[in-house]
């Protein structure tokens, strides 16, 4: 038996088919499904060529359907239906049951701020979701949320695409640490001479040094002496221990890190504000409610980070 390739076949018709049947007649069947008369014949003429059988007899009881034709109803009905209750229904996702991989792309910083939480919600409410997390920069965490690499990206983003949508998270107030053997600082403080004329460890992700500190210097017509580099939010107080060196970091990382006890914080001598972190994803997965359900656990650990601080 020779099939009939569905992408040659208008499914349209299937639904013209099933509204004939039902009203045995052209002009009843059209006002059921909203066509004209001149619409339904035209269909009636293409169904008859596609099954290759007249279908339909006009009688003084109206439009009788042939043999053909209610054999093919009664496959059809089913299938129709089920198509219908599809379709009407609204997706749902049930975390306890799903099974499905979630692909989150971010720098190490968010990743220890938000994964521990994080992880274990998802170890206890959904055990089938699947997480794999990329190691990416702002920069390129934005291209692998577009290309489909990555479902979502935690970062703290200026210039956002417009293919994409976000979510702020996490508001990041950026402090200042040195060891406490710095002589070059006295009672735990640093004025904006010092902070501009000691070394400086910055993280680097991408050589981009476009840091909100680095930014508001340049407005300034000012610029810190950077010695040090990483891409590694959480290398930089280790490499402060025990130097000369001064860093700005985010207070929330710096309050995980046993380091933290281990350096003095003090204020930016700067009028800076606090550094608002995003979750962006690709507007195509907009509606999909496992992603919406994703998007809320890690809203929730970002707040948890927080309240932790």
């Amino acid at each position: 038996m020779q099939r009939l390739n569905l992408l040659n076949v208008d499914l349209n018709l299937l639904v013209a088919f099933d509204a004939l049947v039902v009203e045995g007649s052209v002009s009843r069947a059209a006002s059921r499904i909203g066509v004209s008369q001149p619409a339904m014949s035209r269909s009636l003429k293409q169904l008859r060529e596609l099954f290759g059988d007249v279908l339909f007899r006009r009688t003084s009881d109206g439009m009788l359907p042939t043999p053909r034709a209610v054999e093919l109803a009664r496959l059809l009905r089913p299938s129709l239906e089920n198509i219908s209750s599809t379709l009407s229904q609204k997706l749902e996702f049930n975390p306890a049951k799903a099974e499905r991989k979630f692909v989150l792309a971010m720098p190490d910083m968010a990743a220890t701020l938000v994964l521990p939480t994080l992880c274990r919600e998802l170890n206890r409410t959904a055990p089938g979701i699947e997480l794999r997390i990329i190691s990416a920069g702002n920069r390129e965490a934005m291209a692998k949320v577009e290309n489909g690499q990555a479902e979502f990206a935690l970062g703290v983003y200026e210039h956002l695409s417009t293919s994409v949508c976000s979510e702020n998270m996490l508001p990041l107030r950026e402090v200042c640490i040195a060891d406490p053997g710095n002589n070059a600082l006295v009672s735990a403080n640093c004025d904006l001479d010092s902070f501009l004329s000691l070394p400086h460890v910055a993280v680097s992700i991408n050589d981009d040094f476009g840091t909100p500190v680095d930014t508001l210097l340049a407005t300034l017509g000012l610029q810190r002496q950077i010695v040090y580099t990483t891409p590694f939010f959480t290398s930089v107080p280790r490499m402060v221990v025990g130097t000369s060196l001064v860093a700005v970091v985010a207070e929330a990382l710096l309050q995980t890190m046993p380091e933290s006890a281990m350096l003095m914080h003090f204020p930016v001598p700067l009028p800076l504000d606090p550094v608002m972190s995003k979750l962006i994803w690709h507007k195509r997965w907009d509606g999909d409610p496992g992603h919406e359900w994703f998007r809320r656990q890690i809203s929730r650990a970002s707040q948890s980070a927080i309240l932790q601080v």
